[in-house]
């Protein structure tokens, strides 16, 4: 064993961390970059992942199906486009069990960045590829017990977190290609918050700027309902101007509107996965003053808050240890227990829901509140 151990778990959280196997080190990666929306996954253009970002529309024919998918719960392209979330992977409890050792006072230390040693984590992207990812030892860490994230006896298709501690809630992330919605029946379901994408930019090299259509409808209705509501955008931008004018523009759906947010505006930068998205090449540096200028910006002339909509594959390669310290995180996975050792407030954790009040498949998201 090297000087440098590695994590290999596909199990999230600080207790994980302290409780995986170290071995060898190894290089790392996700797909599900993924997984996307403010949060999530990936998606068809026409119901794009969202992961929270759920997809994006394409500049020329935002409102046409196509069948891009976009590494992290998604976007479109800008010629034929409209996104949604991630897409779901088969689940991979099996695999991940067969690597998870035994905590160790050495793991819990390493995990801990107390004894200066490296610590990588194995993880599945949506693709059913394996990564290894560097753990940073200064983000925060994923706290949650995951043998407390179970099935929810209101609803077969729920997951639950069961500690009396915190208040776990239920709800969705949607788009225009959600379609209509009843929003009551949403609510009588049992469902108590939604993300609502409000715009997006397409991934075409015109990167054209789009308000989601439906949003203003979206956010009154829900609103209305008594769901609490929250936003996001889905993010093309190449500097710092354009996550400002994408900023703006979620800004001006927001307040025309009138709805005041209960959740965080969700900025949703996306990675394009098997097409040649316009933001593929961006570095983590960019990355990072994108996000800020998008949150300046959005702070300075609105009362929203902004947060990250994120997924593993995003956390290992595109954002760094400030911006993962420093927000608040909408968490994509897929599979049955959230694989990621940093800290997060809402999960989503399928793109495969069934709600009432809606035709097709729905993310479902779970909020997590101490």
């Amino acid at each position: 064993m090297t000087s440098k151990n590695k994590i290999v778990t596909g199990l999230i959280s600080a207790a994980l961390l302290a409780s995986a196997l170290l071995v060898s080190c190894q290089a790392p990666h996700h797909d599900n970059e993924q997984n996307t929306d403010a949060g999530a996954a990936y998606d068809t253009a026409a119901d794009a992942l969202e992961t929270s970002g759920k997809g994006a529309s394409g500049d020329e024919n935002p409102a046409a199906a196509n069948d891009t998918v976009t590494e992290n719960n998604g976007a479109a392209a800008d010629e034929n486009a409209s996104g949604a979330s991630t897409d779901k992977i088969e689940d991979s409890s099996a695999a991940i069990s067969g690597k998870t050792g035994q905590p160790t006072a050495a793991t819990e230390a390493a995990a801990s960045g107390t004894t200066g040693e490296a610590v990588y984590l194995d993880y599945i992207d949506a693709w059913e590829e394996w990564h290894t990812m560097e753990v940073i030892p200064t983000v925060p860490k994923n706290i949650y017990d995951a043998e407390k994230f179970t099935a929810d006896s209101g609803d077969p298709q729920w997951v639950t977190y069961s500690d009396p501690a915190y208040t776990v809630l239920q709800g969705i992330d949607i788009y225009e290609g959600t379609g209509e919605i009843d929003w009551q029946a949403v609510a009588d379901g049992g469902y108590s918050f939604a993300f609502v994408r409000v715009g997006y930019r397409g991934y075409g090299q015109a990167g054209k700027l789009c308000e989601d259509y439906r949003a203003v409808e979206n956010l009154r209705a829900a609103k209305n309902a008594g769901l609490k509501v929250g936003a996001y955008f889905f993010s093309q931008a190449l500097n710092e101007e354009e996550a400002r004018e994408e900023a703006e523009t979620a800004v001006k759906v927001i307040e025309e509107s009138g709805v005041e947010l209960d959740l965080p505006l969700m900025y949703d930068p996306e990675i394009i996965k098997n097409d040649d998205g316009r933001a593929n090449d961006i570095t983590r540096e960019q990355v990072s003053l994108n996000t800020k200028a998008f949150r300046e910006t959005v702070e300075s002339i609105s009362d929203c808050t902004v947060d990250i909509y994120s997924n593993l594959p995003w956390e290992d390669q595109l954002f760094d240890a400030e911006i993962l310290s420093d927000f608040d995180i909408w968490y994509a996975d897929y599979e049955k227990i959230p694989q990621t050792p940093y800290h997060f407030t809402w999960w989503q954790y399928s793109n495969k829901g069934s709600v009432p009040g809606i035709a097709g498949d729905v993310d479902l998201d779970l909020w997590i509140v101490k």
